[in-house]
């Protein structure tokens, strides 16, 4: 915890790997989380409409951050203004019509994690 998903449509050229660091920081920067609890991804999305106009010059950035219940709302906006920030200054003007997004929302209840540590590889003799 938290989950963030990154969608964005293919018609955008972005470095998804530091665009999620960027995020990344910015929910570690909130104060709400541990480094280490943080998990993103980012999904290129090759099939995708804005508006009717399949041929218009459009696109989108979509930021869903799931997180554990129990935060009230005034956190969740203030993370979901955090990532929004982020990304609209990450993100340059570009060809496309640009949509950027933001949402916070709480995981189900029925959540669970656990952790796997590593295997520690044998000492060099």
């Amino acid at each position: 915890m938290p989950h963030l998903t990154l969608q964005y449509t293919d018609n955008l050229v972005l470095d998804a790997r530091a665009l999620l660091s960027r995020l990344n920081q910015v929910l570690l920067d909130s104060g709400h989380f541990n480094e280490e609890a943080i998990k993103s991804r980012a999904v290129a999305l090759s099939d995708f409409l804005v508006g009717t106009d399949a041929h218009a010059a459009r696109a989108f950035v979509h930021a869903r951050l799931r997180i554990l219940p129990g935060r009230d709302e005034a956190v969740r906006v203030q993370l979901s203004e955090a990532l929004l920030h982020a990304l609209r200054t990450h993100l340059p003007a570009g060809p496309h019509a640009l949509q950027i997004c933001a949402e916070v929302g709480e995981l189900p209840a029925s959540y669970r994690k656990t952790t796997v540590p590593p295997i520690s590889s044998p000492a060099s003799s």
